[in-house]
């Protein structure tokens, strides 16, 4: 039976370009085109190896991998990373687990490269020292713009972890990718839980209906303005403010900030 591969990129040529390299060399490849889609298809389905970009939609590479790093099973499945950094710089990063590490290239040369990591795994398991899991960084020299990128990015995310509002992202299809520290303590669910949850099923059976019914009516409508609700929830009231995100004419989704109103409640007897 054919190895399987979960394939990861936003890039459509890159995904059906290397994909397609990798299945004419034995292996089954399934793909996603963000860091969202990757996971659902690992728990759908736990491939033998992840193969993922670190500057991905939604999810990025290094939640994917500690996502996958917390999940026990998961937690063995080998991750191959590629990237315009450098690999002792991805290395460095605390989220990022890596097994091996490809230099992004020109194509052909990363698909090799892609390859001769994977087969480096199947040969010599997860335990290689990283100066013998790199492919493809001869004469590297690694991209500023993406450095800068996850600069930004960290920045962006460390001033949303110290906000004491709660904060969601959900994408168009209203699965949640993003979720701050505040959002988790009020909500009472853990990070591997929320990510890809639909966003009216974190707000219990109560709210859900009116939650689903008001995401509906901001997808459906480019002029509908923010809306809020007042939710109750594990012995907490707490107010949500939900606001349509749109890139030009197509919705992107949608942004919910959480503060909780007149402290704790205790929970309904029933």
């Amino acid at each position: 039976m054919p190895k399987s591969i979960l394939l990861a990129d936003d890039d459509r040529f890159f995904l059906e370009a290397v994909g397609g390299y990798l299945q004419e060399q034995g292996y089954k490849v399934r793909r996603a085109r963000d860091g969202l889609e990757a996971l659902k298809a690992v728990r759908e389905e736990p491939p033998d190896f992840i193969i993922l970009d670190l500057i991905m939609p939604k999810v990025d590479g290094g939640r994917v991998c500690r996502y996958v790093r917390e999940d026990p099973q998961l937690r063995h499945t080998p991750i191959v990373v590629f990237s315009a950094l450098a690999a002792r710089d991805i290395a460095g990063m605390p989220e990022v687990s890596a097994d091996a590490y490809v230099a992004k290239g020109p194509l052909q040369l990363v698909a090799k490269n892609i390859l001769a990591a994977i087969q480096h795994l199947e040969t010599y398991g997860r335990s290689s020292h990283l100066d013998e899991a790199v492919f493809g960084y001869e004469g590297f020299r690694p991209r500023r713009v993406v450095t800068e990128l996850l600069i930004a990015k960290r920045h962006a995310d460390h001033l949303l972890q110290q906000m004491s509002e709660g904060v969601l992202r959900a994408d168009e299809e209203d699965r949640i990718f993003y979720a701050n520290p505040p959002a988790l303590a009020m909500l009472g669910i853990g990070e591997p839980d929320l990510i890809g949850a639909r966003l009216w099923e974190i707000f219990g059976a109560t709210n859900c209906g009116e939650v689903e019914k008001t995401a509906a009516t901001l997808r459906a409508d480019p002029k509908a303005q923010r809306q809020e609700l007042a939710v109750d929830l594990n012995g907490r009231r707490l107010k949500a403010s939900l606001a349509p995100l749109w890139d030009n004419e197509a919705y992107a989704g949608v942004l919910v900030l959480l503060a909780e109103v007149g402290g704790h409640r205790r929970p309904e007897k029933t």
